[in-house]
Order: C-alpha cells, then sequence, then structure tokens
C-alpha cells in the first residue's frame, strides 16, 4: 500500500463508513440496454462451469445447469444456449445487427461480472474451447466463436483503463475506500454491505460480517455442495447408469433448483453494484469518454477484426491468440507496448477532472500548484518564447526536476519545460518555465484559453502534472510490426509446431494456431 492509500483506509476507519474515491466516478454508466451480467458456479476441484445465470440488468436472468459438471458434452451444450446471447452482445461479425464490417462504429457496451473468479472462469472456458474440435462441426464452430470471445474479454480485463469488462468488486474498489482489510475487499456482498447499511459503524461491521458467510465466487459453500448438492449428484448418476428416468429427473430438479439459488444470488449482487454506482452522486469524469473510445477501438482491433481474419498493417495479422501463453513474440512484444500506453494514458488523463487526484499528486511532488507571477516572451521577431514564473505554496515535497515536462491540467496540450527550480525562504519553490506547445490560440474561447503570453495569466492559480507520453509506446507498438529488421523471420512466424503431439483432450492445436478456417 502507498502513503496516500494508507492514509485513505485510517480515514475510513475514522469515519466508520466507505469513503468515495475520487471527486469524479471513473467508470462510465451505461444503460441496461448495453450491459450483460455473467455470473458462474462451479463444483469444487472442476474448471468447467456447473451453472451459469446472464441476462441484463433489471430482468430475470435465464438460468443454466447441468446436473453433472463432469461430463464434457452437457457442459459444452450449455455454453451453446449462452453463446448468441454473447456473441451478439460483443457484435460479432456473424451476430451483430450493425453488420460484420469491423469498421463500423458500434455503440459502447459493458459485460459485468461479479468478481474476479468469475473472470477466470472465462479463462476457463477460453481454454476448453478456443481450438476445440469435439462433436459435429457446427458444433465445435460455434464453441471456438465462445472460445475466442471469453479469451479476448479476459485479455481485455488486464488492459488499465479498458471499459468493457466490469468486475464488480474491483469497481467498487476504485470507487471507494472501505474501512476493510485488503484480502476482505474481493467479497462483493461484503462491500455492498458497507456501503448500503444504515447506521454507525456496528451496524455496517455486522451486516458485512453476516454478506461475507455467503460464498459469491465462482466456488460455493463446501457445506451446501457436500450436504444439499452431492447427495443428488449420486443419486443423478446411479439413476443414469440403471436407466431410471423418473429418478434422473427428480435430481435433476433438484439440483437446479439449488444451483439456481446460488446463481441468482451472484447476479442480484452485480446487479445491485451497477445501482449503486447508478445513484452515486458524483459526476462521471469528463475524460472518460477517450477510454470508452480507446476500448471500441481495442475491441474492434483485437476481436472483430481478428474474427474477420483481416491483417492490419499497425495491429499486425490476424491470429487467434493461444489462452495458455504467448506463442508469437511480435504479438506479445507489441501487446506489452499497448498495456504500458494504456496504463500511461490512465494515471495521467483522469487527473484533468478530478482535484482530489490534482491534490495528491501535488502532496506527494509529482505536480505543481501555485500562481503566475510572471509572464513574458523571451522570443526574437515572429519567434514566441512564452515563459512564465510560477510560485508554490507551502513546504511540498518535489520529485520534478530540471528539463522535466508538464502540462496544464484541464489544457493538457499547453506542455511546459522546467527551465529553472529555486527554493524560497518560506519553504516553497518558484519555477521558471518554458511553453513549448500551445504557445498561440487565434481568439479566447468558450473555455477562456488565452494566449501563453497573454498578461491576464498573472496571478492566476494553475496546476502543472506530468503529460501522457502514451504515443510513443503507441508508436513502438506499430513498429513492433516491421518485418525488414534483423530477426524477423523469426520473430514475425506465425506460431506452427508441425511436429506437436498433443494428449487427446487439450484442446489447443498448434499446427492449426492462426491458420484455422474462419
Amino acid at each position: 500500500m502507498t502513503v496516500d492509500e494508507v492514509v485513505r483506509r485510517v480515514r475510513a476507519f475514522n469515519r466508520g463508513k466507505p469513503l468515495p474515491f475520487g471527486e469524479k466516478l471513473r467508470v462510465p454508466r451505461l444503460t441496461d440496454e448495453r450491459i450483460l451480467v455473467l455470473a458462474f458456479v462451479k463444483m469444487g476441484g472442476e474448471s468447467a462451469p456447473w451453472g451459469v445465470a446472464y441476462g441484463r440488468p433489471g430482468k430475470a436472468p435465464r438460468v443454466l445447469t447441468v446436473p453433472e459438471p463432469r461430463t464434457r458434452d452437457a457442459v459444452a451444450d450449455m455454453m451453446l444456449e449462452v453463446a448468441p446471447t454473447l456473441l451478439t452482445h460483443l457484435h460479432h461479425p456473424q451476430f451483430s445487427s450493425l453488420g460484420p464490417d469491423p469498421e463500423t462504429r458500434l455503440p459502447p457496451f459493458q459485460v459485468w461480472l461479479p468478481n474476479g473468479a468469475h473472470l477466470e472462469m472465462l479463462h476457463h472456458l477460453a481454454y476448453a474451447y478456443t481450438f476445440t474440435r469435439f462433436g459435429k462441426r457446427d458444433r465445435w464452430m460455434r464453441l471456438r466463436l465462445l472460445g475466442h470471445a471469453c479469451s479476448w474479454l479476459f485479455r481485455e480485463a488486464h488492459r488499465p483503463g479498458q471499459m468493457i469488462v466490469m468486475p464488480a468488486a474491483r469497481v467498487l474498489i476504485d470507487a471507494y475506500t472501505f474501512p476493510a482489510e485488503t484480502t476482505r475487499q474481493g467479497h462483493v456482498g461484503f462491500l455492498l454491505a458497507w456501503l448500503r447499511t444504515r447506521g454507525g459503524q456496528a451496524a455496517r461491521v455486522r451486516a458485512a460480517a453476516d454478506a461475507e458467510r455467503l460464498s459469491v465466487s465462482t466456488s460455493m459453500d463446501p457445506a451446501v455442495e457436500r450436504e444439499e448438492l452431492a447427495p443428488y449428484v449420486d443419486m443423478y448418476n446411479e439413476a443414469r447408469r440403471s436407466g431410471d428416468d423418473k429418478t434422473l429427473t427428480r435430481a435433476t430438479r433438484r439440483i437446479h433448483r439449488i444451483l439456481r439459488e446460488e446463481l441468482r444470488r451472484r447476479f442480484d449482487l452485480t446487479e445491485a453494484v451497477i445501482a449503486t454506482l447508478r445513484a452515486d452522486r458524483r459526476k462521471a469524469n469528463s475524460e472518460l469518454s477517450k477510454f470508452v473510445e480507446e476500448s471500441m477501438k481495442e475491441h474492434r482491433l483485437q476481436y472483430r477484426r481478428v474474427e474477420q481474419r483481416r491483417d492490419d498493417a499497425e495491429d499486425g495479422p490476424a491470429f487467434i491468440p493461444s489462452p495458455e501463453t504467448d506463442r508469437y513474440p511480435a504479438a506479445a512484444a507489441s501487446r506489452f507496448y499497448v498495456h504500458e500506453a494504456s496504463e500511461d494514458h490512465f494515471d495521467r488523463l483522469l487527473v484533468h477532472d478530478d482535484r482530489e487526484l490534482q491534490a495528491r499528486l501535488v502532496s506527494t511532488g509529482e505536480a505543481i500548484a501555485g500562481t503566475i507571477v510572471d509572464v513574458r516572451n523571451e522570443g526574437l521577431g515572429r519567434r514566441t518564447v512564452p515563459i512564465w514564473v510560477v510560485e508554490s505554496h507551502g513546504a511540498l515535497p518535489l520529485r520534478l526536476r530540471e528539463d522535466a515536462i508538464v502540462c496544464v491540467v484541464g489544457l493538457p496540450k499547453r506542455q511546459l519545460r522546467i527551465r529553472r527550480v529555486e527554493q524560497l525562504a518560506n519553504g516553497g519553490y518558484r519555477f521558471e518555465l518554458e511553453v513549448i506547445s500551445l504557445k498561440t490560440v487565434p481568439r479566447k474561447d468558450a473555455r477562456g484559453v488565452l494566449p501563453a503570453t497573454a498578461r491576464k495569466l498573472k496571478r492566476r492559480r494553475v496546476v502543472l502534472v506530468k503529460p501522457s507520453m502514451d504515443q510513443i509506446s503507441r508508436r513502438k507498438s506499430q513498429l513492433i510490426w516491421n518485418k525488414d529488421v534483423p530477426g524477423g523471420w523469426l520473430t514475425h512466424a506465425l506460431p506452427k509446431v508441425q511436429g506437436a503431439r498433443l494428449p487427446v483432450g487439450v484442446a489447443e492445436n498448434l499446427r492449426e494456431l492462426g491458420t484455422e478456417e474462419a
């Protein structure tokens, strides 16, 4: 934990309730029609889902279960029923109402899950179905599409700043500071109890402890599985062996009833998180639209384009990534730089519309808050060299050094280079900065932007932060795909292992990776 996180946690403990984190919300609030909620449960020790609940907020979810999750074909049949809904929501080219063209501009959408355990289930499904060949062709082709979708959702969920995959517990942790141990904050029911319970700290603690006793991960309470479900699973297997259809039906219905209760609780909790965020009085950060746009671009390039088998000069060839590991060096390097760019963009951009984040950076010495005490132009002739002198107030730490580049909060295109730093007698600092971009403005616009040499800027308070350098990493990501470099024959070759012999049951077929039919 950082010092700032410790201070926020202590304040929450002192108040006895969760405190909003940030002046603005950092998650877009979409309408119900653009949200799909998914929740899973599984048998202990298994990776395949035992049941799944899915649907829109505000409506009863559809709940599907299998009586025996160790029966692979039954699980596949269940997921085949889920596939059309998920693929339609993700605008897969074969299912989108807007057509197959990957260049089509799509409306934003989200996929919500209760917590990280349910996100991991997407990875399990990707591993099971991405390269499957079991059963009839129509069947395994549809399962492959489902595997591709789950694989992309799992990968995208780990890209900083993405706005599509929403694990509810993580979203709450990013929006509030909870007075509880970090290890307990993965339980979405626990977090909601802290937020929604009225009364003092004692009442909230009791409610959170009660909620925590009910499992919300993909694994169920061992006592429920052992005492309530196991007898009926045994009954089902015995009836199947003996051909007792009446007992088989009875066991199937009982298993479904128990699993339905477990799935509905997870679905309802996720729905409650969405409602809680909608009821939050904070406005959404105005910069969120840029991250939504970036997420939809990633969706177009990394999902729809790949499903259409269309190569891209800047984003590489269209191949299906392995759900296990990186088998394509160039693609792995490219995605590394994309994640690096996304993280830098997310860290640097939201601060422009959140005074609490600005104050946090100033307190750690990573930003400058002060007053412009002098403005002058050191240019000769028609050349403009605006110089600002900014004085900060109070004895604050400073991590910025001479030649560092900063930008004006609220006006990120106006960047400045620190030319000189002097410490004042009162413990503050005097900065001499040269404006290096957005020096002139044709005329005063609606936001009150003035030329960098305007004398009216004198005595204005400004906050200066580091600008986003995400374009550098983005450029590196694109340059990765240049094949005309030493070793390009190796790093840019599509992964194929002709002599590989995989055991029966392993989904991935390395001989076909990148060359399978659409």
